[in-house]
């Protein structure tokens, strides 16, 4: 056999140890990432598992207490693993959604001071104990780090690195390669790329990182991020400016609409030249558009060009948070905790 056979055998035994798809459920899906490490996927949502010594620490939930538990299950019978900890990266449901199911198996819960404090304000689980800005838990004898580092996704997502693997968990701080600049009803984006800056400070030697959504890669998905997020927000929202609603606005009513055409098709409305604002118990989302297309049966939005505002109800004033141009746009109808979504493909300078 020659060399070049030799490297052929090697490359595949490589993708066999690591990279190894393991399913635990028709939802759950587990990729190897070396000896210790795992990511357990579901519905494109990531976490990671980590092994060592017999003891095991499990970052995110899948949001679904049935998989929460299948994952669990899946480290004490398959790895007959102690599990030590359950780090929540976030309050969103993607992140915790399971966490009543880590509490009801009596395992200890580790998040960020400020992820316990929403999840108190929205009643949710909370997380039994909290660190600002940093927590080292030992399992097996190793470290694993919990890390906030600024706001990006949310105002609460914090980074997990494991120093004996250099693999760094990004959770959704951090972007797939190529990916959309995707949810950002709750984020930052004024500092997302200034944190993403602090977390490749920090932990730029990661040989693998792993982002909330999407497929994991190296540094480089660090970089991405920065430079993903790195764009100038409109002049209005750099000084946290104050909203004038419409009085119609001042009601019940979630959606108001003010279009110079509107025309229905298939239980659509065509909405030409249109601003629409919508609104939840804590944001009003203004989208502003040469064309947009409303499914009032579904309150969904879609929107190929325009602009749109973001603004946090707070306590009777409306502070304008994000301000920015987009190309591909949905807004859609969550649950009453999270409320609106808004999902941007990319954020632009102009449209």
């Amino acid at each position: 056999m020659n060399f070049r056979h030799l490297a052929i055998v090697f490359l595949l035994l490589l993708n066999h140890l690591f990279g190894q798809e393991i399913r635990v459920s028709d939802d759950l899906v587990l990729h190897k990432l070396s000896e210790n490490c795992f990511v357990h996927t579901q519905s494109n949502n990531n976490g990671l598992i980590y092994i060592n010594n017999g003891e095991a620490i499990i970052v995110s939930t899948p949001d679904s207490d049935i998989e929460t538990q299948n994952l669990i299950n899946w480290v004490r019978d398959e790895k007959h693993a102690k599990i030590v900890g359950y780090i929540i990266d976030r309050w969103h449901p993607d992140a915790m959604g399971g966490l009543d199911i880590v509490q009801i198996n009596g395992i200890k819960s580790y998040s960020y001071e400020l992820t316990r404090k929403i999840a108190k304000e929205k009643r949710l689980p909370i997380p039994e104990i909290g660190f600002d800005p940093q927590k080292v838990i030992e399992v097996g004898g190793e470290k694993v780090i919990c890390h906030f580092l600024g706001e990006a996704h949310t105002t609460d997502g914090i980074v997990v690195w494991i120093p004996s693997e250099k693999i760094l968990f990004g959770g959704n701080e951090i972007r797939s390669n190529n990916g959309w600049a995707g949810n950002i009803s709750d984020a930052n984006i004024k500092q997302w790329s200034a944190t993403a800056k602090r977390i490749k400070k920090e932990y730029g030697t990661a040989k693998i990182v792993v982002p909330g959504h999407g497929n994991y890669g190296g540094a480089e998905l660090i970089d991405y991020t920065i430079k993903l997020y790195d764009i100038p927000h409109n002049e209005s929202a750099s000084n946290g400016s104050e909203m004038i609603l419409p009085l119609e606005l001042k009601t019940d009513n979630p959606v108001f609409i003010k279009a110079k055409y509107d025309s229905l098709d298939h239980g659509q409305r065509i909405l030409k030249n249109a601003i629409v604002v919508v609104q939840d118990l804590t944001k009003y989302i203004l989208i502003d558009s040469p064309e947009i297309i409303y499914e009032p049966e579904n309150l969904r939005i879609n929107s190929e060009t325009g602009r749109v505002k973001i603004y946090d109800k707070n306590g009777g004033k409306e502070v304008l948070r994000t301000d920015v141009n987009y190309n591909r746009l949905s807004v859609y109808k969550h649950d009453i905790t999270i409320g609106f979504v808004v999902v941007v493909r990319e954020i632009v300078l102009s449209f």
